[in-house]
């Protein structure tokens, strides 16, 4: 049997908010610096390369310099278990989610791609079961972030290129593939495999879905749990 791997985004795809910026929040306040958090976001808002994804995605993670790596782990851990509790099943997307559950019993590898941190998808992966996460890698070193990503940014073309090595890697055809996102950005993912699969919410990505027949998946029935920048 043909290994293949079906490949979804995360955020306001599988996960009915967006991951960074929840956690930021939770992390700001478990920290004793949940003051911090408003003007945090509205830095980002400020900043004169607002408009440039991949220039807020660097910022946003330049927030983690000198944070200790085990104190942030856990704290993931405690954030993803209060969102769970908090929202239940609104915490998910659940056309997506229901999509993954039929490409695992057909035998698909479930693969995560994300420009969020592996430390904050952690707990994610484990409850969703997923055989793979290519997340953003935060540099390291004696424990603590120093604010920079180590390899890959995982946003735009980071993630075709991830999509490509980890199909090379695994052995993996990719027009024998699946791939699932929620924005335009997600596109050099979802040029990669056999068949895309869009979440509804970016008309400029519904038209592309429209334009190549790839089925458009919808929201839940009520409004998403949080809305935010698009990191």
């Amino acid at each position: 049997m043909k290994r293949k791997a079906a490949f979804f985004d995360v955020d306001n795809t599988l996960l009915n908010l967006k991951s960074m910026f929840s956690f930021q929040q939770y992390y700001y306040a478990r920290t004793g610096s949940g003051d911090a958090y408003p003007a945090f976001v509205q830095m980002l808002q400020d900043h004169p390369q607002r408009h440039d994804r991949q220039a807020l995605n660097r910022l946003f993670y330049q927030s983690f310099s000198g944070r200790s790596q085990s104190v942030l782990r856990a704290i993931a851990e405690a954030w993803f278990a209060h969102q769970l509790g908090e929202y239940g099943d609104a915490l998910w997307i659940r056309s997506a989610l229901t999509l993954a559950g039929r490409l695992r019993a057909e035998g698909y590898q479930l693969v995560a791609v994300s420009g969020s941190s592996h430390e904050i998808l952690a707990p994610l992966m484990r409850h969703l079961g997923f055989d793979a996460c290519l997340a953003t890698t935060l540099e390291v070193r004696d424990g603590f972030y120093t604010g920079q990503i180590d390899g890959l940014q995982m946003i735009g073309d980071g993630k075709g290129v991830a999509v490509r090595q980890y199909a090379a890697e695994q052995g993996i055809d990719l027009a024998d593939c699946v791939a699932c996102g929620d924005h335009i950005t997600d596109l050099p993912m979802l040029f990669q495999t056999g068949l895309a699969f869009v979440v509804e919410g970016d008309p400029a990505l519904e038209e592309v879905a429209r334009q190549r027949d790839w089925p458009v998946l919808a929201l839940n029935e009520q409004a998403q749990v949080a809305e935010a920048m698009h990191v």
